[in-house]
């Protein structure tokens, strides 16, 4: 992985104050308690190895998709099977949790049971005014759910529309969700499927 490189003066996010000025706020200690994995760690074996929640899923964007595939899918396995049923995957994608300001990402955040929901923060987000109005957002369908990865990667499902997506990279972007390579990836796959626009935060048809 390619870190992206910040500059002094980017750091004026919320997420990024914090880590520059408070070693006791709950974002520097989720960043900077990993031993030296985030060093140089993260492309070593060692790194690939570890167990290292919420930050080292090792994949591809195909496999990413695949992953999501039976939620996408009536909870149904390629090679026959459920992965889940009706009822299981009806509640994967309802909201459970929704806050203004995320204790940890420190931006409004919108959660199902433990999978990111779509996030508009376009106009609200300082890192969307520094690097772009798709940094610190994720916008997908009502019905979809899935969550990123640090640098702007994102895979997730959408039951509604029959949809699995894997987005990976190495060279990683600015802000905390999705950035202007990503999303606009996950735009041009709803207009395909005949959406029409996200005005309202989420993609409709």
């Amino acid at each position: 992985m390619v870190p992206y490189a910040y500059k002094a003066a980017d750091a004026v996010t919320p997420f990024m104050r914090d880590l520059a000025t408070n070693k006791e706020s709950i974002p520097s200690l989720f960043y900077f308690n990993n031993g030296a994995w985030r060093t140089g760690g993260a492309n070593s074996r060692a790194g690939h190895a570890a167990e290292i929640g919420a930050a080292n899923g090792i994949t591809n964007a195909r496999g990413l998709a695949g992953i999501y595939a039976p939620l996408a899918n009536d909870g149904l396995m390629r090679g026959g099977g459920k992965l889940v049923d009706g009822k299981t995957l009806a509640r994967m994608g309802e909201v459970s949790m929704a806050t203004h300001d995320d204790a940890t990402l420190r931006i409004p955040t919108r959660f199902a049971l433990g999978f990111m929901k779509s996030m508009d923060n376009r106009k609200r987000s300082m890192a969307a005014k520094l690097w772009g109005e798709d940094c610190d957002s994720v916008i997908m369908s009502s019905a979809a759910f899935g969550h990123v990865g640090a640098g702007g990667s994102l895979g997730f499902a959408d039951p509604a529309a029959g949809l699995s997506f894997g987005y990976t990279m190495n060279r990683m972007g600015p802000g905390l969700l999705m950035n202007g390579r990503g999303q606009p990836l996950v735009d041009a796959a709803y207009l395909s499927l005949g959406y029409k626009n996200k005005d309202g935060g989420v993609w409709v048809k």
